[in-house]
């Protein structure tokens, strides 16, 4: 992993996980997407597999946004899309998730 890179998978892991150093902007929804797209390209071009650049930001325009209040990421509601989703409960306690408008 070069320096670019690494700067790179900062970006997406600040956007992740929402946290930065209080000096820094947080990581908006663009720039994680343009880095996570340069990090695609990378390994497509070194590996020869896995998506693409213009893959990645597709994909991730299909996803719904969040929103970060705090420093701390929110989603906006609605259906959780299919495949993997990372979800952070930041509120020390369960909460309760809402399936065909029943607790699931």
């Amino acid at each position: 992993m070069n320096v670019t890179e690494a700067t790179e998978w900062n970006k997406v892991l600040r956007w992740i996980l929402g946290t930065t150093a209080l000096e820094e902007e947080p990581v908006g929804d663009d720039e994680a997407m343009e880095a996570a797209a340069a990090l695609a390209d990378r390994a497509r071009r070194t590996l020869g597999a896995g998506p693409t650049a213009a893959e990645v930001r597709s994909m991730w325009l299909q996803r719904l946004p969040v929103i970060v209040v705090d420093r701390v990421p929110y989603d906006s509601g609605g259906e959780l899309a299919t495949g993997l989703r990372l979800v952070r409960n930041t509120t020390a306690q369960p909460e309760p998730v809402q399936v065909d408008g029943r607790d699931g």
